[in-house]
């Protein structure tokens, strides 16, 4: 038999794994971003915000994880009930917020150095490359959404 609790706590670590998928693309933009200041030092802030929408995968992946702790922690401590059902559950929204990040991390892992040498030549360009690497976020806040949905199912 399967322990509820175990799945859920498999659940939560498991969510962790979004800061791998921010690792990616951050991994690949700050390498671009060290090339970038050092040409032209006053891009540094609007490289930084470039970065920042990578930092953001690994957020969300821990505000899931939080929600999922403050709905188990009574289980955990012998008040309430956790079935296997809602392990289950745990199980499906870390992995819909896994496989949402990676999507999105491999969309910015191409798109970050891309945008920042672009910026480079060409600092006009900078809100038309954000809104396309806020596409590739977007994948990771639909999982977000979906996670949300499925932990509003466990009480």
């Amino acid at each position: 038999m399967v322990d509820s609790l175990l799945l859920g706590i498999i659940g939560i670590a498991g969510t962790m794994l979004t800061i791998l998928g921010a690792g990616i693309p951050l991994a690949k933009g700050v390498q671009a971003a060290a090339a970038a200041v050092a040409e032209k030092q006053k891009l540094n802030i609007f490289i930084l915000i470039y970065l920042a929408l990578a930092e953001a995968l690994a957020i969300y992946g821990l505000l899931i994880a939080f929600v999922m702790y403050t709905k188990i922690s009574g289980p955990l401590q012998g008040t309430g009930e956790f079935t296997v059902t809602h392990g289950y559950i745990y199980i499906g929204a870390m992995f819909v917020m896994v496989v949402s990040n990676l999507g999105a991390a491999i969309t910015l892992s191409k798109g970050e150095p891309a945008a920042i040498g672009s910026i480079t030549a060409n600092s006009e360009v900078f809100t038309p490359n954000l809104i396309y690497l806020g596409l590739g976020e977007a994948l990771a806040i639909y999982g977000l959404l979906i996670a949300f949905i499925l932990l509003s199912l466990v009480p």
